[in-house]
């Protein structure tokens, strides 16, 4: 027992008090700090500094911990160090016996509530040094007793906490565990944007429709779904946030860990996806999607302030080019354009002497004409239809080796035998795959059941663009001869094809889908 006088004066206690996280338990911060209190009172010791640190493991240097390091720093006004028991100094061996050695070179030492410690004597630091390694193991156990709980959860398919992804809620599971459901009312926003992407809208255009819809974003969305009020500043869609969701394999009910490049899909032990949760679109839209986005490559993050009806539908004939939507204001008045290369580049005009003309009445001339010609005619749609997905299977399990053979770098043991395990089995359904016949899937024009005319009406600008785009719309536009003023007559709308064959083909295959939109409209009535 330390004296309570030291060269003549009382001894200067510092009380610390540590835990990992705060509570109401015995060994709360205030329990901690008053039992200290009561026992340097007992023993006459002077309480001179008072330090905590919450939310801070053992397993933490003493001196890397703010609270503690305080007291390092004070050192030389202080005689001991008081805590409620040995462990709350440290839970790794080799720390303890450092600050041990820190404190006698400073002339203080440590002493605990509970008298585990007796530092006055060589057996008595073993003693204490014996103790803190079987904290340490203590801690130690419960690490690997929690991974591997985590590890059987993950596997198993269970939710392992935190949000949901948008267009998932949690649900408890027959096991008392919590698995993913689809929320419908999410997905249905989140498989409209899917769609719209696979269709040819761009995803910059999506983030501006959702967030001039009034659609709540992901995050005011979970603050509703807790039943929390939101504040006048709503916040708003992103272009990285849903770009990332859209890439994430969660979207198909996988387990998915890590973020942006270092995301990757958990596994069994047969190297098959763990599935937490139903999948939210099929693996052919999952697929679609992901060449869609690879397709866009690197888009502009900030949408375009109008959407370009024309875009490689205006053409100009002396340039040979598609022409550029551009954003021009003439005395206060917005007077966008259409503009060709040479317009835009004066050292194009060898060839063309520059092409614009006003987007506005250019756009209502096409118009005009392929309602007048095509209006009341049936849509159909190119879609890809038979085949099998033998190919799209090859692909994604010779992915799915290749990511596991990337990551035996540097594993060994029972880690790298785990990996291994998983690379021959995915090995053996990539050998069953490539042993399957393979039939070709082939384009057919597949009647919607409207006509242009709905069509057009029901489409937003960009939805425009892809039907003219679709039905091989070309508008030439010739030079300006009238000077400023409108002249319809500038504009030549008319179907184009690079090449009579493909023109022939498709004109037989549009042909055969209307025949049997014609027939089946018969049948019913």
């Amino acid at each position: 027992m330390i004296p309570a006088q030291r060269d003549g004066r009382p001894v200067r206690a510092a009380i610390y008090c540590r835990l990992s996280r705060d509570d109401d338990s015995s060994t709360s911060i205030s329990t901690q700090e008053q039992d200290a209190r009561s026992w340097c009172q007992l023993r006459g010791y002077e309480v001179v500094m008072v330090r905590h640190d919450v939310g801070v493991s053992g397993s933490v240097r003493p001196e890397d911990r703010e609270g503690f390091g305080e007291i390092i720093a004070a050192l030389n006004g202080i005689d001991v160090v008081v805590a409620r028991s040995v462990d709350r100094f440290s839970r790794v061996t080799s720390h303890f016996a450092s600050l041990i050695e820190l404190l006698d070179k400073r002339n203080t030492t440590l002493a605990d509530v509970q008298g585990q410690a007796d530092l006055t004597s060589p057996y008595g630091r073993f003693v204490v040094t014996l103790m803190v390694a079987f904290a340490q193991l203590e801690r130690e156990t419960i690490q690997q007793r929690i991974l591997r709980s985590r590890v059987e959860l993950r596997q198993g398919g269970k939710w392992l906490g935190g949000a949901a992804p948008y267009g998932y809620r949690i649900v408890p599971d027959d096991e008392g565990n919590k698995r993913l459901d689809v929320d419908e009312k999410a997905a249905a926003v989140l498989r409209e944007v899917i769609d719209r992407l696979n269709e040819g809208h761009r995803l910059s255009a999506e983030v501006e429709r959702l967030n001039n819809s009034g659609e709540l974003s992901p995050g005011d969305y979970r603050k509703v779904q807790r039943g929390e009020e939101l504040g006048e500043k709503r916040a708003q869609w992103t272009y990285s946030a849903l770009y990332q969701h859209l890439r994430s394999e969660v979207l198909r009910g996988y387990r998915v860990q890590g973020k942006r490049d270092e995301r990757r899909v958990v596994r069994d032990s047969e190297g098959k996806p763990v599935r937490v949760g139903p999948a939210l679109i099929d693996d052919k839209t999952w697929r679609t999607l992901q060449a869609t986005l690879d397709a866009n490559g690197v888009e502009t993050k900030r949408p375009r302030k109008k959407a370009t009806m024309l875009l490689h539908v205006a053409w100009c004939p002396q340039c040979d080019s598609h022409m550029h939507y551009n954003t021009r204001v003439y005395k206060e008045k917005r007077m966008d354009q259409y503009a060709c290369p040479a317009a835009r580049d004066k050292k194009l005009r060898d060839k063309c002497a520059g092409i614009s003309v006003n987007a506005e009445k250019v756009e209502a001339e096409v118009e005009k004409w392929l309602l007048t010609r095509f209006g009341k005619t049936p849509y159909s749609e190119r879609v890809l239809v038979g085949g099998n997905d033998t190919a799209e299977v090859i692909e994604e399990l010779e992915s799915d080796i290749a990511e596991l053979a990337a990551s035996l770098v540097g594993l060994r043991g029972a880690a790298k035998a785990a990996v291994l395990a998983q690379l021959e089995a995915r090995q053996e359904a990539l050998e069953e795959a490539q042993a399957e016949p393979v039939t070709e899937p082939e384009w057919k024009w597949v009647p919607t059941g409207e006509t242009v005319a709905q069509r057009w009406e029901n489409a937003d600008t960009a939805g425009k663009r892809l039907l003219l785009l679709s039905m091989h719309i070309r508008a030439n536009i010739a030079p300006a001869t009238k000077g400023r003023k409108w002249d319809p007559e500038r504009v030549s709308v008319d179907v184009h094809f690079d090449d009579r064959e493909t023109a022939e083909l498709e004109g037989i295959a549009r042909t055969e889908a209307l025949i049997e939109d014609e027939r089946r409209a018969g049948a019913r009535y």
